[in-house]
């Protein structure tokens, strides 16, 4: 169990929950939850670590739940554990899930994490696990894999010629797997922490000159086509594409200037508030304001999807007269513009909407032009 991860126990009136505890991995809770607090659970992923007394020992034994209200997931909790109190009266033993492969884990964890990634991440990880990992230790038992086993994988990555960027995807999706193959006590060490990834520069350094970015801007604000013209204008200003197209009129807070991502659409999964600024403030008034529903609604879809979005990116770009613009660029463009203008990692991750700084500092590559104007000012005040 990790350190910061704390047991509230669970009191119920009308249920005996004794022996039982939520694991309060964002301290969201008091030292004990009632049922109206387990509303907060519903359908995230809940873990419940069952507690028993036997032979002056304290046996744990933690359950995941998933896709479950919380009130649910407690009442599983309540039947597994008589269960498993029964097998520690017979065996004095609590029997681990067996697991024969790594696919067999990477199968469970997948669908826990997809309660909480969004459908494009998950996408990208399976495509990644079946690429690189599945063909090379999928059928391997879980604790025969050793350190070099995927030190092997990376090795092989970099001789022919892909990225160190690559390689350190294999890492990113195994550390925690393994990590989770420890939490059910499936194995005892993670091998992945000794794996060795050449040093590699991931820094974003997508820029554009001013006159180019201006003419970008104009180029959307002239857009004849309004519903893409209002999206686009929420992509110049920071939001990722799938954020943009699935704002909702629920979302935009006009007394308070502000807006909402709400989580479910949330690359990190996490509710986010931006500012409503003038530009999509004035957008959206002049675009038949609604109560309710997606802001742009599609013809045929719930919403406009990225695949009829891309067609019209292209005809802005050619109107600003942009060879080479990726739809993602428009945060690259917006954070190293920000960056480049001094302002702080923190200010720029809440823009961007970032999870961590680790995730903004790749936007810290300044331009000799900065560095240059700093020295000038450092110089200048020397002078004085």
């Amino acid at each position: 169990m990790a350190l910061n991860d704390q047991l509230k126990k669970i009191e119920l009136l009308g249920l005996d929950t004794s022996g039982l505890y939520l694991k309060d991995k964002d301290n969201m809770f008091k030292e004990a939850i009632d049922k109206s607090e387990l509303k907060k659970l519903d359908n995230q992923p809940i873990d419940i670590v069952v507690k028993f007394w036997h032979r002056s020992k304290t046996i744990k034994k933690t359950l995941h739940f998933h896709q479950l209200t919380g009130l649910q997931a407690v009442k599983k909790a309540i039947v597994e554990r008589i269960g498993l109190k029964k097998e520690l009266e017979e065996k004095g033993t609590i029997t681990t899930k067996k697991y024969k492969t790594l696919d067999e884990l990477w199968e469970e964890y997948i669908e826990l994490k997809s309660d909480s990634l969004s459908a494009n991440n998950i996408y990208i990880m399976k495509k990644s696990y079946d690429k690189w990992i599945r063909p090379a230790i999928g059928c391997m038992a879980i604790d025969k894999i050793r350190t070099t086993d995927i030190q092997n994988i990376v090795n092989s990555i970099l001789r022919k010629g892909h990225k160190p960027r690559t390689a350190q995807t294999i890492k990113q999706l195994l550390r925690p797997l393994f990590k989770y193959a420890m939490d059910i006590d499936i194995v005892v060490s993670n091998p992945t922490m000794k794996v060795t990834l050449p040093s590699f520069d991931n820094t974003v350094d997508f820029q554009l000159s001013d006159d180019k970015r201006f003419k970008l801007y104009e180029a959307i604000q002239n857009y004849e086509i309004e519903k893409y013209k209002g999206i686009m204008l929420f992509l110049y200003f920071g939001r990722r594409l799938n954020e943009a197209l699935t704002l909702r009129w629920e979302n935009i807070l006009f007394d308070q200037h502000t807006y909402v991502i709400e989580d479910r659409y949330s690359k990190i999964r996490k509710r986010q508030e931006y500012p409503l600024l003038a530009p999509l403030e004035s957008f959206l008034q002049n675009y038949e304001v609604q109560k309710y529903g997606f802001i742009f609604s599609g013809q045929i879809t719930d919403h406009v999807t990225a695949h009829t979005f891309r067609q019209h990116w292209k005809n802005v770009l050619k109107i600003a007269g942009i060879d080479q613009m990726r739809i993602h660029d428009t945060r690259h463009l917006l954070g190293n513009t920000m960056v480049n203008k001094g302002t702080s990692l923190e200010a720029i991750g809440k823009v961007l909407g970032h999870s961590s700084i680790s995730v903004t500092k790749r936007y810290a590559k300044t331009s000799l032009a900065t560095a240059d104007k700093v020295l000038n000012e450092y110089m200048n005040d020397i002078s004085n």
